[in-house]
């Protein structure tokens, strides 16, 4: 899938000049000298930012027993992979193993400050649909938990939670979910050779499954495209925590969560590539939130208040 990267102004105020910042260092964090525009970063699945009054995922991602009350495991989920909770579980926690596939019954919780009627949940793991909730109806304030049978692989899942997905606000959050077995895979057998009978039959050979190899993991380093877009998002996000400290930003724990986790990854030099595609879904999630762009026009250098 591509990866491009998308120059979107952050207000209709913002000098054009601003482009020409100076984010890629990773030795110090930069400071835009001028007016800048934050960079708007496509990768797989972007996200539009949630606003504070429409359906919220909760924190909570719980895998439980058919009995709906035991929970085999439960972790917390953040904006991006990264930022949440990692969950393991077993083939041998599902209600169903086939082909490759465990089905899992999971339950999270959301939440809207208003009332909303026949929205859609969606789950999604490394891009794949998994599972989808639809005519959810949520009261103001009440808190709904919902439930889901999602169907997950062997290895790494980074599962996707979008709430009221066909909303003109959804929120999304992230877990990593791995799952150790096979969940059914059909094994590599052979078929032994066909011998002659003899005084003394032999034993049968024994037949071993070839083992699971799961697909290489890839890795995002400098030098690449998408470091470059990493370096512009750590500039960027370093430069709206400091401005946007005092400012009285709904999201601003989400921001300087979102930041920790690309200064991370800048000191490390390496992230995989499910951990980049959610950063980058995250930023998204900001510079294309009304909220945020209307204070950074505001506190940005050289921005002509007429």
């Amino acid at each position: 899938m591509n990866r491009t990267l998308i120059l979107a102004a952050l207000a209709t105020s913002f000098s054009a000049s601003a482009l020409a910042g100076n984010f890629g260092s990773a030795a110090v964090a930069p400071k835009p000298a001028a007016a800048a525009a934050p960079v708007l970063l496509s990768s797989a699945g972007p996200v539009a930012a949630p606003l504070a009054a429409g359906p919220q995922a909760g924190e909570a991602f719980r895998i439980v027993k058919p009995d709906g009350a035991t929970v085999i495991a439960q972790g917390v989920m953040g904006s991006n992979v990264l930022t949440g909770t990692p969950i393991n579980v077993s083939d041998k926690d599902a209600f169903i193993i086939s082909g490759g596939k465990c089905a899992f019954n999971v339950k999270y919780d959301e939440v809207s400050s208003t009332a909303a009627a026949g929205t859609i949940n969606r789950l999604y793991s490394n891009d794949r649909l998994i599972a989808q909730n639809t005519k959810i109806d949520l009261a103001p304030n009440l808190p709904r938990t919902i439930w889901t049978q999602p169907y997950l692989t062997a290895g790494v899942n980074n599962v996707r939670i979008v709430v009221n997905a066909d909303g003109a606000a959804p929120s999304t959050k992230w877990i990593r979910v791995n799952v150790s077995g096979t969940c059914g895979a059909a094994p590599t057998t052979v078929t032994p050779p066909v011998t002659p009978p003899a005084t003394a039959k032999p034993a049968p050979p024994v037949v071993r499954p070839a083992p699971v190899t799961p697909p290489p993991v890839v890795h995002i380093v400098p030098g690449s495209a998408q470091w470059n877009n990493l370096n512009n998002m750590w500039g960027y996000s370093n430069y709206a925590v400091a401005q946007l400290k005092n400012a009285k930003y709904a999201r601003y724990a989400d921001l300087v969560k979102l930041n920790a986790a690309v200064t991370a990854v800048i000191k490390a030099k390496t992230v995989e590539q499910g951990g980049y595609n959610s950063l980058i879904a995250s930023w998204n999630s900001f510079v294309t939130e009304p909220q945020f762009k209307a204070l950074m026009a505001a506190v940005v250098p050289g921005t002509d208040k007429k």
